[in-house]
């Protein structure tokens, strides 16, 4: 079979695996050639032409005010908020509902302060749902999204690392992520001891201390724990960002010139990795030896990176998909009256050479799609 034929192959299975199986998108001027409750042609299948009638019947008219607000403006967010822009035009093709869509983000993952006010901005002016991933200070957080929830707005967090917390104490309506512990760190860690045939020294390049980096160091240290020869030799913060990682890494690399791996907890600090490497002329990855280095969040960048032979891997979060279940997730409970569940995780995937052309498609189709 040729590579390209399993490449697209793999594209079939990532698609089929999310809540509603796409192939691709389709644009209102399509849908609006068809009658009304006929089926609309759009990729996916939710329901036939009679439940389309009923939900057209119940969406007719009303329109959902969403607020979208991540921690940071960062390439990761974009393709979250271009995966809800897929859902979004499928949802108001399809059924009729009008959407009106508000992005906005700190400065900085620091600036919790303004994105308090957002929300209570978006609040007082009756959005029907808002999207929230904060730095912040759970218990400060929880009582932010409990006061919005008693005013009828519901908060729906992604990105967040649920398993950090008693899902009594979730105060959202709804978590929509992934298992960060096991979903991130722990595949990372289960990855390079395979790779490093469980022995090697690494540095971790981390980011604010905080729920993110605690639960997906927690998932790391899990894996190697059973590898006793794979030995954490220094670890420094990046704060999330490329050049503070490059920075942090160079520190360390000057500190360990015979390290084996070198893990950012996010992908950008990665790539800021890759880039202290090549300025010190040490060996990067090469599937036999040489400096590994692996990343998570699923990026353009990153992409390009593992294309060129430079980052190693990175886990792709599904950046795509929380964005798609959080719009439908919104759709389904204040449209149609459905409860959800408390903690919705989407699947997430090692990527390398072997896989990144099938993953990278899938985030093609997403940042390609703009909402209408």
């Amino acid at each position: 079979m040729s590579f390209k034929k399993l490449s697209m192959k793999l594209v079939i299975i990532l698609v089929l695996i999310t809540s509603l199986i796409i192939t691709g998108c389709q644009s209102k001027n399509d849908t609006a050639s068809k009658p009304a409750g006929t089926s609309s042609g759009t990729a996916y299948q939710w329901g036939d032409e009679n439940f389309e009638k009923f939900v057209r019947e119940a969406a007719e008219g009303k329109t959902l005010k969403i607020g979208f607000t991540p921690p940071a403006a960062s390439e990761f967010y974009d393709i979250i908020e271009h995966g809800a822009n897929t859902m979004m035009n499928e949802i108001s093709d399809r059924f009729g509902v009008d959407i009106v869509f508000e992005m906005s983000a700190p400065s900085e993952h620091q600036s919790v302060e303004s994105q308090v006010a957002t929300i209570e901005n978006w609040t007082a002016k009756g959005f029907d749902a808002i999207l929230v991933s904060s730095a912040g200070d759970f218990d400060s957080m929880n009582a932010v999204y409990e006061k919005a929830m008693k005013q009828g707005t519901s908060i729906f967090m992604f990105n967040m690392p649920a398993e950090m917390w008693n899902e009594e104490e979730l105060k959202a309506t709804s978590v929509i992520s992934y298992n960060n512990h096991y979903q991130a760190g722990y595949l990372v860690g289960q990855y390079a001891a395979e790779k490093l045939k469980g022995k090697g020294k690494i540095l971790l390049v981390w980011g604010l201390p905080g729920h993110w980096s605690t639960s997906r160091k927690n998932g790391f240290l899990e894996a190697i724990e059973k590898y006793p020869d794979m030995e954490i030799v220094g670890e420094q913060r990046g704060d999330y960002i490329r050049d503070k990682g490059m920075q942090a890494a160079e520190n360390l690399i000057q500190a360990n010139p015979d390290v084996d791996l070198i893990y950012g907890e996010n992908e950008e600090m990665a790539l800021g990795a890759v880039q202290a490497v090549e300025a010190r002329g040490l060996k990067l990855w090469d599937g036999k030896e040489g400096i590994m280095v692996i990343g998570a969040d699923g990026l353009k960048s990153g992409f390009e990176s593992i294309r060129q032979g430079k980052l190693t891997a990175t886990v792709s979060v599904g950046p795509v998909d929380m964005g798609r279940e959080f719009i439908k997730s919104v759709f389904t409970t204040k449209i149609l009256g459905y409860s959800v569940d408390k903690v919705q995780n989407v699947p997430t995937v090692i990527v390398d050479q072997t896989n990144v052309d099938s993953v990278e498609a899938y985030t093609d189709w997403a940042l390609n799609t703009d909402f209408k």
